[in-house]
This record gives C-alpha cells, structure tokens and sequence, in this order.
C-alpha cells in the first residue's frame, strides 16, 4: 500500500532483457508476489521440469540448461511467438562459449524483435564496434580542414576503407547519435560509446580484434619513422598483476594529453597496448 491505493504490479517482459536468469528471477518474484502460493516448486511442476533445485541453479547461474528445457520453461511461462523466440535465443546468447556462437545468436537476438531493448539498443553500435573504420571516421571529423567527401576520405584511410563504405559510415554514426549532421558537414555529439553490460565484454572483443588486424597490416606497410612497435617480456610476482593492470590504465588516460582539441588535429592516430601472462598458473 502507498497513499492507500495499491501498486500495481506489471509483469516483467523478457525483450527487456539481456540476460535470461535475471529474467526468470523477476519473473519467478513477480509471481509470488501476485500469487503467494507459487513456489519454485510450483514453477518447475507448471513447466514440466523434473527438479526444482535445477531451476534454482539455473537462475543462480551455477547450471546451464539445454534445448529441452528452455522448451519447458516456455510452455511454463507461457511466452508466445517472438518472446519465445527471443527467449530461446537469448539463453544460447548467455551460455555461448566462444566468440562465434556469440556473435551468431546476438544477431538473432537483434533480429527477433524490434521491441527489444537490444534492438533498440545496439544496433548501430554493433556494427560501430564490428568495423573498426566507424571510430577512426567519429575522430577524422574533429580533424582540421576535415572535408565531409567520401573520396577524400577514403584516400586518407590508405584506401582499407571504400568512398561507399565511407558514406554508410557518416550514416551510422548519425544514427547512433554519435555525429550531428550540419550545414557544413557534421560534428561530433557525445565521443562517448556505452553499451549494455551483458553485451560489452563481447563488442570490446570485437573492436580490439579488428584493431589489432590492422595493427600487423601497419608493421609491414609503414616506414619505422611513421610507427612505434614494441614488446617487453619479463617476469613479475602474480600478486603484482592488478598494480601493473592499473599502471597501464593511468598511461592510457596520460597519453589522451596529447589529444588535440576538435578543429585543431592533423592525423588520427591508434595506439594498442596488451598485457597477458604467457605462462599458466599453478
């Protein structure tokens, strides 16, 4: 009760979810918070499940299921068309175990409906992080003398990037907010590219790794005075790690001292830094 009158409570709706066991979770209070005799036991009898202990693992995230059950918890539930699907799609997102199976069904998760909050959400910056000349183009266009031509862009990437390409880019940018189309051209809105948490740690990936591709093509096709190549190998305690971790981190924020002000810079520059053991743990 609240001002006596009642709240009304709106049942949770999985395509505003990225992460199936947080949806059972709410799913599983909300009911027993409008039916006082639902139990997780209850839950598991209506889906057909044969323990109850496996679904309460399943939404603490200490089980996985399969196909079969995420079937029963549909009919359980009693989700319908595109949040079965979503559903179905977003648990196998969730349990993926490599980068390619992860990738296969998040762009199914973004396909099955445009009501969902990762439709909504990451459309645009999937493809932001996917293509690695989509950052590069948001920095050319704080650049001095920058020209909004797709040709002439397209020559200042070294030709990796098509004048089409070039024109679909601006677009994208445009439409994730990150650029704001002027008379003159376009400038730049908010630099600053949020993701939601379930899908970062996969877009990050994504970006270093076309980042890094692009880092082996320089090492051969630039000359040693126009690039910096360089790699230490040595041994540490491994109570060190994290303080090495966050020395890197403060270098990084100190190297953005060099960045010029918007109209000012001539080049967009990349600079990767990497830091992983060699040797596995005992």
């Amino acid at each position: 009760m609240e001002n006596g009158e009642n709240i009304k409570l709106v049942e949770p709706d999985v395509l505003q979810y990225t992460n199936f066991r947080v949806y059972l979770r709410d799913y599983y209070e909300f009911k027993k918070k409008t039916l006082p005799a639902f139990s997780l036991r209850y839950f598991a009898e209506k889906a057909g499940l044969s323990s109850h202990a496996h679904l309460k693992l399943t939404i603490d995230g200490k089980r996985n299921i399969t196909k079969g059950t995420v079937t029963k918890l549909i009919h359980g539930i009693g989700l319908e068309k595109q949040r079965a699907a979503y559903f179905e799609n977003l648990v196998f997102f969730n349990q993926a175990e490599t980068d390619e199976e992860k990738h296969a069904y998040y762009e199914q998760l973004v396909k099955s409906s445009p009501r969902s909050k990762l439709h909504k959400m990451d459309k645009a910056q999937f493809r932001i992080f996917r293509e690695w000349h989509h950052s590069v183009i948001l920095e050319m266009v704080a650049l001095k003398n920058f020209r909004p031509i797709p040709d002439q862009i397209s020559k200042r990437l070294r030709g990796m990037v098509s004048a089409s390409q070039v024109q679909e880019s601006l677009n994208i940018l445009v439409e994730a907010g990150l650029l704001v189309k002027t008379a003159n051209g376009y400038r730049q809105r908010d630099p600053m590219i949020t993701t939601d948490d379930e899908v970062q740690d996969m877009m990050v990936k994504l970006y270093h790794q076309q980042m890094l591709r692009i880092s082996a093509n320089m090492l051969g096709d630039l000359p040693s005075q126009e690039r910096d190549f360089s790699a230490l190998t040595f041994s540490i305690k491994r109570q060190d790690f994290p303080n090495l971790k966050k020395h890197i981190q403060l270098m990084r924020k100190e190297l953005l001292d060099f960045s010029a002000k918007p109209g000012e810079g001539d080049d967009v520059v990349q600079v990767n830094i990497q830091l992983f053991p060699l040797t596995r743990g005992v």
